[in-house]
This record gives C-alpha cells, sequence and structure tokens, in this order.
C-alpha cells in the first residue's frame, strides 16, 4: 500500500515540475506566467503552515489546562462544538462547492492503473486531510491528546487520541462520500449546470439577506424602549421579570435539559451525532471517567467505518460509470441574426460566436442574473436606511449612483471575456487562426462581442436602479452610459494587450480558478476600470459640486468618453500588433499545452 502512495505523490510532484520547465514551444513571458500559476498555490500552502502550528500550539495548551483542572472545561466544550460544526458543514459542502466550478474528472481512466480500487478509495479518502479545516482539526485534536500525555495521564491521552482518530476518520468518510455522490450526480452536464445555477445564485442571494433583515432591527429597538420607557413611567418593573413570581426551579441531577459539563444530559438527537459524541468523549476523559467514555468513542468508531463503507461503494460505482454527455440541440442557444452594424462578415462572425459561447455557460448566466439581484438588494437597503448608504449633501441622487455602480459592477463581469479573450476559446482558436480573419478582424469582433455583453449587463442594472431608486435629473441618468461608454473605450483595447501578454488556458464553463485569467491580468483589469470611471466621476462631481449644472455634467462626461474612444484607436493598433507577434505562443496555451 504504501509503494502505491508513494508512486502517486510522486506522480504529482514530477507534473508540478515539468510545468516550469522551460520549452523552446514558450517564450519567456509564456514561462513566467505558468511559474506564477504554479507557485501561487505552494506560496497560499506555505503561508497557511502557521496556522496549523497555532492550532497545534493551542491542542497543546488546551490537553495540559483540561489535564492539570476543569476550570476551563465548559469553555473548551463550547469552542469545541462551535468549531466542529463548521467542519461538519464545510466537509459536505465543499465537494458539492468544487463540482459546481466545472465538469467531473475522469475517473474512469483510474482502472487503467495497476492500483486495486480500494487503494485509490483510500487515497481519495486520505487527501481529505489536506483540505485546510481538516489538517487544522487534526492538528488540533492530536496535540490535544499529546499535551494530556505530558502531564502524565496516559490512559486519559490514549482515549483522546482514539477519539480524534475516528472524528478523522469519520469526516475523511464524509467527504469522500459528498465528493463520490456529487461526481456521480453531476455526471449529467445538464444537470450539473442546473444544479449548479441554483446553488451559486442561492448562496449569493443568501449572503445578502442578513443585511437586508438588519434592516428591520431598528423598528424593533424603537418598539422596545418605547415599551421600557411606559413601564418606566408607570412605575412598573418590565414584564420580564415581574415581582412576586418566582424563578423556574432548577431542574434536577440528570433531568433532561440540564447542560452538565461531562456531557450526560444531552438532547435525544445528541446521543448519534458523531462531533457531540467527540466533544463527550473529552468531557468524560476530562472527568476521570474513562469507562463512560467507551460507550460514545465506540458509537463514533462506528459512525467512521459505516462512513467509509458507503463512501467506497459509491466511489467504485463513480468508476464504474460511463460519463453522461447531453449534446445540446439547436435553436435553444442565444443568436445573433445579421451582421453587426460597423462590422464586416468576418467580425461580425468572431462577435457571434463569442457571445454565443459565454451564454451557454454557467458563469456567464450568474453574471447576466447576478449584478441586478446586487443593485436592487442595495437599493431595498437605502430606502430602509437612507442616511446611511450615503453622506449628507451629496449631489448626486442615489439612485444615479446605485446606476453607475451596477454599470462598473457589469464590466468586473467581463474578466472571462475580456482579459483572457483569445486563449478561452482552447481549440476554436486555432480555427480562427486558420479562418481568413485578419488580426483586426479578431479583435473587433472580440471587442463587439464583450460590448454586446457590457450593454445587455449594464442595462438590467440600470433598470433595476431606475426602478428601486427613481428622481433626480435625467441629464444625470444620461451621463451613466456615457461613464459606461469610456470605461469600455479603455477595457477593449487594453483587455486584448492583456490577453496577448498574459494567456492562460482557461475552460469559461467552469466556476472557480480553472474559469478565470490570470491573476495578474484581472488586477490589471480593475485598473483599467477604475481608470475609465474614475476621470467620469471626478468630473460629474466638479460640475454638480461647484456649478450645480447636470447639463455641464453630462457634457464633461461625455467629453471624456470621447477622449477615451479617441485613446482606444492607438491602443487597438498595439493589441493587433502584439497579435501578429504571439499567435504561435497564444494557440499553444489555447490548447493547454
Amino acid at each position: 500500500m504504501i509503494r502505491y502512495f508513494r508512486a502517486l505523490a510522486s506522480l504529482r510532484w514530477h507534473l508540478a515540475v515539468n510545468s516550469l520547465r522551460p520549452s523552446r514551444k514558450r517564450d519567456a513571458m509564456e514561462r513566467a506566467s505558468r511559474a506564477f500559476q504554479v507557485l501561487g498555490p505552494i506560496l497560499a500552502f506555505l503561508l497557511f503552515v502557521p496556522a496549523i502550528l497555532l492550532m497545534g500550539a493551542l491542542g497543546l495548551s488546551g490537553g495540559w489546562s483540561l489535564a492539570t483542572s476543569e476550570r476551563f472545561l465548559a469553555t473548551a466544550l463550547v469552542v469545541l462544538r462551535t468549531f466542529l460544526v463548521f467542519e461538519f458543514v464545510l466537509t459536505i459542502l465543499a465537494p458539492l462547492l468544487r463540482a459546481t466550478q466545472g465538469a467531473p474528472p475522469n475517473l474512469t481512466r483510474f482502472l487503467l492503473l495497476p492500483v486495486p480500487a480500494r487503494f485509490l478509495y483510500l487515497g481519495e479518502a486520505l487527501s481529505g486531510l489536506g483540505d485546510p479545516w481538516l489538517a487544522l482539526l487534526a492538528s488540533g485534536t492530536l496535540c490535544l491528546a499529546l499535551g494530556w500525555m505530558m502531564t502524565g495521564g496516559v490512559v486519559p491521552a490514549l482515549l483522546l487520541l482514539a477519539a480524534a482518530a475516528a472524528i478523522l476518520g469519520f469526516l475523511t468518510g464524509l467527504g469522500a462520500l459528498s465528493s463520490s455522490f456529487t461526481h456521480l450526480v453531476f455526471r449529467d452536464r445538464r444537470r450539473g449546470e442546473a444544479i449548479s445555477l441554483v446553488l451559486l445564485i442561492t448562496i449569493a442571494a443568501g449572503g445578502m439577506l442578513p443585511g437586508l433583515l438588519s434592516t428591520f432591527e431598528p423598528l424593533r429597538t424603537r418598539t422596545r424602549d418605547v415599551k421600557a420607557g411606559v413601564e418606566k413611567r408607570e412605575g412598573q418593573r418590565p414584564e420580564s421579570a415581574p415581582q412576586g413570581v418566582p424563578k423556574p426551579p432548577a431542574p434536577a441531577p440528570g433531568r433532561p435539559g440540564r447542560m452538565e459539563r461531562d456531557g450526560r444530559a444531552l438532547p435525544a438527537w445528541a446521543a448519534a451525532y458523531p462531533p457531540e459524541l467527540y466533544v463527550r468523549c473529552v468531557a468524560l476523559a476530562s472527568g476521570r471517567r474513562g469507562g463512560s467514555a467507551l460507550l460514545p468513542l465506540a458509537l463514533l468508531a462506528a459512525w467512521a467505518v459505516a462512513t467509509h463503507g458507503i463512501a467506497s461503494r459509491i466511489y467504485r460505482r463513480l468508476l464504474e460509470t460511463p460519463e453522461i454527455q447531453s449534446s445540446r440541440r439547436g435553436g435553444r442557444s442565444f443568436a445573433l441574426w445579421g451582421r453587426v452594424p460597423g462590422l464586416g462578415p468576418a467580425a461580425s462572425a468572431v462577435a457571434t460566436a463569442q457571445v454565443k459561447l459565454i451564454f451557454r455557460t454557467v458563469q456567464g448566466k450568474i453574471a447576466l442574473c447576478l449584478p441586478p439581484l446586487v443593485v436592487l438588494v442595495m437599493g431595498t437597503l437605502w430606502i430602509r436606511r437612507p442616511g446611511e448608504m450615503m453622506p449628507a449633501g451629496l449631489p448626486v441622487p442615489f439612485g444615479v449612483i446605485l446606476a453607475f455602480a451596477g454599470v462598473a459592477f457589469a464590466f468586473m463581469t467581463l474578466e472571462a471575456s475580456t482579459l483572457n479573450q483569445f486563449a478561452m476559446d482552447r481549440s476554436g482558436l486555432t480555427l480562427e487562426f486558420l479562418a481568413p480573419v485578419s488580426d483586426r478582424d479578431l479583435i473587433r469582433g472580440k471587442a463587439a462581442g464583450g460590448a454586446i455583453l457590457a450593454a445587455i449587463r449594464a442595462l438590467l442594472c440600470y433598470l433595476a436602479a431606475l426602478i428601486i431608486a427613481p428622481g433626480g435629473s435625467p441629464l444625470l441618468w444620461l451621463a451613466v452610459p456615457a461613464g459606461g461608454a469610456a470605461v469600455f473605450f479603455l477595457l477593449a483595447p487594453c483587455g486584448a494587450i492583456i490577453s496577448a501578454l498574459l494567456p492562460k488556458t482557461m475552460d469559461v464553463g467552469r466556476i472557480g480558478m480553472a474559469g478565470k485569467p490570470h491573476p495578474v491580468a484581472s488586477f490589471l483589469g480593475m485598473l483599467c476600470i477604475v481608470a475609465g470611471a474614475g476621470p467620469a466621476v471626478a468630473l460629474a462631481l466638479g460640475a454638480l459640486m461647484f456649478l450645480e449644472s447636470p447639463a455641464l455634467a453630462l457634457l464633461l462626461v461625455a467629453g471624456w468618453a470621447a477622449v477615451a474612444a479617441a485613446l482606444s484607436l492607438p491602443l487597438f493598433r498595439l493589441a493587433e500588433s502584439l497579435l501578429a507577434r504571439r499567435r504561435e505562443n497564444l494557440a499553444l496555451v489555447a490548447q493547454g499545452r
């Protein structure tokens, strides 16, 4: 078994090293880009090592203190319960979130290796310990037992060590079970895309829900304050503590509902909840009741064995089940009818292909639905709390600010189709290079496709802001699309230049790093958006604050858009020159070589 794991680890190491080796087919820019992509996760892991060491130190100190005194036992149990709840939830949800980032891996190729299926599953389960949350838990729980052993309590320390191994075994099996089941469900491409879209939009909407609910807190606070004032004026005590009413008697020892430190009084469901079983082992070991801790330890070990048994069966089913590739029917995807105004046939075809490609992906659908949702939520918060959303005395209506922020957000969602516009086509880029399409038509078509995507997303945000927060001068509302045009005139040619210099193998159908451009390209793209939006905002604010003229604000913003359009012409020519020199390199990167 050890030689199998050693071979797999050696294989992964050589793959990482070979990706850094120079190649005659790659230039210096491409080698530096690939090195940054590989070294990034390594640096992140090195930064994560101190967190593991810190958790181990906390475990050592916690085991020492619990073995010498029960003073901090209640606090330690609360911390353990809270931490294990997050561990339990993350272990279940993490594989699902990973599966939404792209198609399930082709695990059937593992059957071609001379490795038994049980060892493949064991490697899959043990790899779960590389997840940050499980690595932190392993460091803390194992060092907790070690700290206990340093005080001389060997038997309780061995009990805690066995409990730590059982809870880690349960969580790794649960992670493998969740991962295998998720990949089995996501084998159907259409079903996986639908689940990904619903899940990610639900998570995004759930993240905005606390902000909306918090807007009702002042109303409840005012009601409580008024009620307390009335009671004070009437000379009465609050209803929560009336005089003459005795407090409810404390529950007798052993009665259900009493939370003792040893964890005996628990709800009925906690007797079968694995994280609570581990907490109970810690509590009983601290009370020097090792015999009583054997029962929860045995139940926890049974949970771990049963979870791995079910997970191994589903993993074997995943290996033996062929992948389902749903074919797409024509006519269901977004299509552009006719030629794009101002473009030739070749550039129009490039623009149409780019828009179709983005609209077919989950990432494109999310980028279409999410920005208007954010605008509506921000508008609702402003309606509930107008004084907290914008400073007093600002000459611009909140609706105009919200509309321009939505337009800027719409441009930020274009990073996949603008900042890596050549390599995102993958094998299609080779066909574009072989087709009778000039470099100018290719860049213009890409820019036109980005303009169509940006216009659709920005229009939805603009309408959402106009509906939720109307008001203000119509001239200021007209200045918003003028400012958006200025941003696009700078982002389109700069995005083509960045795409030619920093290409990255990308799958636009994935959510996450696999579907995003190079990190440096994303940073430079953000600077381009700021460079286009900053002067527009400054000019509009200057005209409104000093001259109080919405007409002048519109004129200045439109003038800046004209200047940005003039600046884009030499930048487009530079992009054409770079594309002509880097055709071979771009084709290799697009194909993943």
